[in-house]
C-alpha cells in the first residue's frame, strides 16, 4: 500500500501547531555550543528534522553535539521528504531522491567538511511511492519494484547502487488483481529472506489491500539453495506492515526471533481482525501459533505502529485513548496528537510497562534502535514542546534524555555512526 501526496497533506493538517524549520543558510551566525564531556566523542549523530509539510534537512554532528541542539547555521542536505533513513556503517539510505519526485533508493554519506551529501541513486521503474528496500550488507541489497513485477524481488549492490538481478516468486500467484512479494516486509535472518506475500483487491478510496482470506502470509526464501522454502500463514488479522518507509518488522539480536506487526484494517478497525504482533522463532520458518500480542489487550481501537525487539522485550507505542487513522476525531482524539506512549512489553507475560518518556504524536515513524547498551527512542510532543531523542538502558531500567532540538523543527529521524 502506498502513501499518496493528498493523504499526506491531509494528515499534515492534524498538527496542533507548526514547528519552525531551521534551514538557515550557512552564513547565519551559529549559537555557541559549550562542549559537554558526557557526550561520546567517537560518534557522529545524523539528525533528520522536518517542517509541517514533511520537508527538512539531514545534518551530521560530530564535535558540535550538545544536549540542546539548534541546527541554525549548520550545513545540511535539503530533502523534500525528511522521514528518516537507515544506515550501514557511515552510509545512509532513504526512500526516493532529495526532491521526492524520483522513486527509488537514495544513498548518502558525509564529506570531508562534515556535510551530508548525495552519493548515488538507484531508480525504480515505477512512478508511484512504493519502493520498499533492505540493505543487508555493503554488497547485498533487495528492493521491490511493481513495474518489474509484483511477484519479483529485485537485487542490488548498496555500494555501487546498481541492480544485480531478481528473484522470481511468480509460482506463488493466486490470480488476484493485486499481488506482491516484499512490498512491505523484506527481512533477512541468517541465509533466509522473510517477505510479506500480499494478494487481493483494492478499492479506489482505500490504500489497503483486501485479501480474499483474512490472514497474513510470509514467504521464506533460502539464499543458499535459491529456492522458496516455505509460505507460512496465520489468521485473525490482516495487512502486515504499513508504508514503504515505515518498517514494521524487527529481529531480536539476542534471541534471533523475528517479529512482525500487522495493522489489521485501519479504516474499519474490526475487533475480530485487529492489529497484532506475531513471531517466527529462531531456527523456524513458520509463525509461532502459541504467541501473539493483540492491540485489544492494551487499547482499542488502535494499531501497533512502531516495533523493536530486544532480549525478549517488545518496544512499541500504545495510545492513551482510542484512535483512528482515518476517522480524524471520531474516537475523541486525533491520531497525530500527544497520545502515543513508549512501552516495554514482556514477551513471556505480555505485560506492558510505560517508559518514562514524553508522549509522542506520531510525526516520526522511526523505530527504536540499540546502540552500546542503550535503546534510543524518538518523540515529538506538542503540549510539552519536546522534540528529541531519549535513551533507555534495558538492564538498569534507567531513562535519560539524549538531546532535544531547539527552534529546529521536529525530529523525524536519527542515526548514530561510530567513528
Amino acid at each position: 500500500m502506498k502513501r499518496n501526496n493528498s493523504f499526506r497533506s491531509a494528515l499534515t493538517g492534524l498538527a496542533a501547531c507548526i514547528f519552525l524549520f531551521s534551514c538557515s543558510s550557512e552564513n547565519d551566525s551559529k549559537e555557541e555550543i559549550t562542549p559537554d564531556d558526557t557526550l561520546p566523542k567517537n560518534e557522529t549523530w545524523v539528525i533528520y528534522n522536518g517542517a509541517a509539510n514533511w520537508s527538512g534537512g539531514i545534518y551530521a554532528l560530530k564535535d558540535n553535539k550538545s544536549r540542546e541542539i539548534n541546527l541554525a547555521g549548520l550545513p545540511f542536505l535539503q530533502v523534500a521528504s525528511s522521514l528518516g533513513g537507515r544506515n550501514l556503517g557511515d552510509m545512509l539510505y532513504k526512500v526516493n531522491d532529495v526532491t521526492n519526485t524520483k522513486q527509488g533508493i537514495n544513498r548518502m554519506g558525509i564529506d570531508a567538511t562534515g556535510k551530508i551529501v548525495d552519493l548515488g541513486f538507484l531508480p525504480s521503474q515505477s512512478n508511484a511511492y512504493e519502493t520498499n528496500f533492505l540493505v543487508a550488507s555493503a554488497t547485498e541489497g533487495f528492493y521491490w519494484d511493481k513495474v518489474r513485477g509484483g511477484l519479483k524481488l529485485q537485487k542490488f549492490n548498496p555500494t555501487t547502487m546498481e541492480r544485480t538481478g531478481e528473484i522470481d516468486f511468480s509460482s506463488l500467484s493466486e490470480g488476484q488483481p493485486l499481488e506482491s512479494i516484499g512490498q512491505l516486509i523484506i527481512a533477512k535472518r541468517d541465509d533466509k529472506l522473510y517477505l510479506d506475500l500480499l494478494c487481493g483487491t483494492k478499492e479506489g478510496n482505500n490504500w489497503q489491500v483486501t485479501p480474499p482470506v483474512k490472514e497474513v502470509a510470509i514467504a521464506v526464501y533460502n539464499l543458499t539453495t535459491n529456492k522458496i522454502e516455505n509460505v507460512t500463514r496465520i489468521g485473525g488479522t490482516t495487512n502486515l506492515g504499513v508504508f514503504i518507509d515505515h518498517v514494521l518488522w524487527s529481529l531480536d539480536e539476542v534471541t534471533k526471533d523475528l517479529y512482525f506487526a500487522t495493522v489489521g484494517d485501519m479504516k474499519t478497525q474490526p475487533t475480530d481482525y485487529s492489529s497484532k504482533i506475531l513471531r517466527i522463532k529462531s531456527g523456524q520458518t513458520t509463525f509461532d501459533t502459541e504467541f501473539e500480542l493483540d492491540i485489544k489487550s492494551y487499547q482499542f481501537p488502535a494499531e501497533f505502529n512502531r516495533l523493536f525487539a530486544y532480549n525478549n522485550k517488545i518496544y512499541t507505542t500504545i495510545p492513551s485513548r482510542a484512535v483512528s487513522y482515518y476517522g480524524g476525531g471520531q474516537h475523541g482524539v486525533k491520531y497525530r496528537s500527544d497520545v502515543w506512549y513508549w512501552n516495554e512489553i514482556d514477551v513471556a507475560t505480555k505485560k506492558a510497562t510505560r517508559l518514562d518518556m514524553p508522549a509522542d504524536n506520531f510525526y516520526t515513524t522511526q523505530n527504536p534502535f540499540f546502540h552500546n547498551g542503550e535503546i534510543y527512542f524518538l518523540s515529538n510532543n506538542t503540549s510539552e514542546g519536546f522534540s528529541g531523542v531519549m535513551q533507555y538502558n534495558p538492564a538498569t531500567k534507567v531513562t535519560k534524555e539524549t538531546f532535544r532540538l531547539k527552534e529546529s523543527g521536529r525530529i523525524q529521524g536519527f542515526n548514530i555512526i561510530t567513528n
